[in-house]
This record gives C-alpha cells, sequence and structure tokens, in this order.
C-alpha cells in the first residue's frame, strides 16, 4: 500500500533506442562467392537477378535517411529464410547497428509479396478447371490425397568442374552441380509446371 500510493501518478522515463543502420552500399562486398553461397545459398548473379526482378515492389517511396534498398530488403529476408532463424536474431546479424524485429517482420512481408506477384512469370499451372479436376482424381485415386496438382522434387546432380564460371556450379555443400527441379502430374508426367 505504502508503494503503491508512493509511485501512483509517476509515469515511467521510456528512452528511445537510437536507430542506427550502417549499411554498405552493397551487403555483398568484400564477400566472396563462396561467402554468399553460404549465407545465402544463392550465388551473386542470381541475387542480382531476383533483386532486380523484385526492384519496383520493395521501392520505398519516402524522403527518410534510412530507406532500406531493395537489395538489402531481400537479403535480409533471403537470411531469414535460409538461416530459419528468429526475426531478432536476423535483424541483429544483418548491420552493425542492428535491425529491429519489427522492421524485419514487414521486410520479410513485402518480400513474401513481392515474390508472389511475380509467380505468374515463372510457374504455371493447369489453366482448365477440368484439366485441374483430372489431376486432382488422378492423385487421389493413386494415393488418397486429396487437391493436389501437382508434385515437385529436386536434387543436386554431381557435375565436373566448369571452366567458365566454375564458382557457380559448387553448391553449399562443396562440389560441382547443377541442382534439378522436376515437377510432375499423377501419371509421373512433367506438367509444365514450372517455368524456368
Amino acid at each position: 500500500m505504502v508503494v503503491d500510493s508512493l509511485f501512483r501518478g509517476v509515469r515511467p522515463i521510456y528512452t528511445r533506442r537510437n536507430r542506427n543502420f550502417n549499411l554498405n552500399d552493397n551487403l555483398l562486398d568484400g564477400l566472396s562467392e563462396a561467402e554468399v553461397k553460404s549465407c545465402y545459398r544463392f550465388a551473386h548473379d542470381s541475387i542480382q537477378y531476383i533483386t532486380d526482378t523484385l526492384a519496383p515492389d520493395l521501392e520505398r517511396r519516402t524522403e527518410r535517411n534510412h530507406a532500406l534498398k531493395p537489395q538489402e530488403q531481400f537479403l535480409v529476408a533471403l537470411r531469414f529464410v535460409v538461416s530459419g532463424s528468429f526475426l531478432g536474431v536476423v535483424g541483429d546479424t544483418c548491420t552493425v547497428g542492428g535491425i529491429p524485429k519489427c522492421t524485419v517482420s514487414r521486410i520479410v512481408s513485402r518480400v513474401s509479396t513481392a515474390l508472389g506477384r511475380k509467380q505468374h512469370q515463372f510457374i504455371r499451372w493447369p489453366s482448365t478447371a477440368a484439366e485441374r479436376q483430372e489431376i486432382k482424381q488422378g492423385f487421389f485415386v493413386k494415393g488418397g490425397f486429396p487437391g493436389v496438382i501437382g508434385c515437385i522434387d529436386g536434387t543436386h546432380v554431381c557435375i565436373q568442374g566448369q571452366s567458365a564460371h566454375e564458382s557457380n556450379f559448387v553448391n553449399r555443400k562443396g562440389f560441382h552441380s547443377i541442382n534439378v527441379q522436376v515437377i510432375c502430374d499423377h501419371r509421373g508426367k512433367n506438367s509444365g509446371l514450372l517455368n524456368c
């Protein structure tokens, strides 16, 4: 009671955390190709291609000093997905000053939405209702799975090292390979769901 009466009406003092984004012009500067693949599971060229594809959706139209560039946003979201870590941990490890957890959450959401908007450039689903129904019925009859319209799997196929762009063919486990992804319908035929 005495403590309650002493502190009644006293408001706590909150100090605002300084926002200090010490981002480079390019977060990949100073990283070797092997380090980039280890951190992000993509090569420099692939990261640049995806960033260029998503840039119109990720550009921040603001006059503020600390707007994150499209590549920075993509790399933060990619690091979250690749590491499987918590938002706060990803924010703390991406930059010198750290990025707040709520900002990382907004970035992951924004990048995911931007990727979803580009799906029609790379993914083709069965176009007619009859085609979809035939595939769904086929999967249900074959394995008892309702509502499935395709199966996807991937693997690394070992190859000999290439003389040109050799580092692009070294996977995260350190050997030369090509990442192959296959998509098929209920008959095991390539249904053309993925356009690469």
